[in-house]
């Protein structure tokens, strides 16, 4: 088999990664590995070299790995913590072999689809679940109540979240009134499966981050008008309507009001305040460069020793994480990623690749302000291949970055 014909193959063994990604962490884990086998085996290394070092994406992502790698030479972090969290970042490194194979605009677009289809294919589920139908079974993961279906209600949510945007984008930008009321109305059912259907308050956060970009994208200023008026309403429709709705946000405030620093909580808000409060500590004791990578787990257990509060390895917010583990200046370089991303959004090829991107970076930024997204296996791998396949369009342009 030639080097070209290897190539072809690792691209549309990438392909169907978009699918499987809201489905199955083992298909889209053999997906990955096989493409970057056939990638290597592909050749033309100075040519994708190129491709990667003259994409100002590409390049952040090298910066901030080079320093995930470097901090773990650092600090007293056991060996197994540090391999532990390498490996939690290794899906970034795909980016870099992303974006030389989607160099061309059908193979991104046939990638980008199979995301759409598989998120639809979750949201029908989702509604069909929600009818009880399949109470007991043992088909799906959720429940009538809680109507997530592959993947668990945080991941699922974040998904939806975003697709629901994808879906109000297309609406946007459609020609014909027919398909305008179709993603319109499919828009508004994926953003009610997010609000009403499953449990996932990072869910909330983004679909609230999207809809404000999404009416300052379409009506600039006008639109942040807009978008509060629809998130008043909205909430407020809901919180009296829905008992779930309404459930789920006295109970964070409920924990919220209720947590005492020091005195270890035991609410799921109640340990994201200890933990943030806690990280906070770490990083003021170690601002510059941190504990190293791998190196939270113990700074955190000797912090509050002797308090009662509870172990973590992670604070579930990715900027205190990376700023705990490679202080500030991993804080800096994270950044520049996302701004390097924010920046060469605006030359991507199409307005819907344009959007697209814009939405998927308020995606992870507003969702890792909760969680820490990128140590996750779907949200990260969700992250690195949209960013190859959605950045691989600046070849075409980048003498203009």
């Amino acid at each position: 088999m030639t080097q070209n014909k290897l190539d072809t193959l690792a691209k549309w063994i990438a392909i169907p990664i978009g699918f499987t990604l809201p489905i199955s962490t083992a298909a889209d884990n053999i997906l990955l590995y096989l493409a970057l086998a056939f990638f290597l085996l592909g050749g033309h290394y100075q040519q994708k070299l190129r491709s990667i070092m003259t994409n100002p994406v590409a390049v952040a992502v090298l910066l901030l790995v080079s320093a995930l790698l470097l901090g773990g030479l650092y600090g007293n972090a056991a060996w197994r913590d540090v391999l532990h969290y390498w490996r939690k970042y290794a899906p970034l490194l795909s980016i870099l072999f992303l974006i030389p194979l989607f160099q061309d605009k059908a193979s991104r677009e046939y990638a980008l689809n199979g995301f759409m289809l598989a998120m639809a294919l979750t949201l029908f589920l989702s509604y069909v679940i929600a009818t009880g139908w399949f109470a007991d079974r043992g088909w799906f993961q959720g429940t009538a109540e809680n109507a997530f279906v592959f993947k668990l209600h945080i991941t699922q949510n974040v998904f939806m979240a975003f697709f629901a945007y994808l879906l109000a984008i297309k609406a946007r930008h459609a020609v014909e009134a027919k398909w305008r009321m179709l993603f319109g109305a499919a828009a508004l059912l994926a953003a009610y499966n997010v609000l009403f259907m499953v449990g996932g308050r990072t869910g909330y956060v983004v679909l609230a981050a999207l809809l404000v970009y999404f009416c300052f994208r379409w009506m600039r200023w006008k639109g942040l008008v807009l978008a509060t008026l629809v998130g008043i309403t909205v909430a407020g429709t809901g919180y009296f309507a829905s008992n779930a709705l309404r459930e789920r946000v006295d109970l964070v405030a409920h924990e919220t009001s209720a947590w005492q620093p020091g005195q270890g909580a035991i609410s799921s808000s109640g340990l994201r305040m200890d933990y943030w409060s806690n990280s906070l500590r770490i990083i003021r004791e170690h601002p510059v460069l941190g504990v190293g990578t791998g190196g939270f787990e113990k700074a955190y257990a000797e912090k509050i020793q002797g308090t009662g509060m509870a172990l973590s390895n992670n604070p579930h917010n990715q900027f205190l994480l990376i700023a705990a583990q490679l202080g500030l200046v991993g804080l800096v370089l994270l950044l520049y990623l996302f701004f390097q991303q924010w920046r060469a959004a605006a030359w991507l090829p199409t307005l819907f690749e344009q959007d697209m991107a814009r939405g998927m970076l308020l995606t992870i930024m507003s969702g890792s302000l909760l969680n820490s997204l990128l140590l996750d296996h779907a949200e990260g791998l969700f992250f690195a291949w949209m960013s190859g396949v959605l950045f691989a369009g600046l070849r075409a342009t980048r003498q203009r970055l």
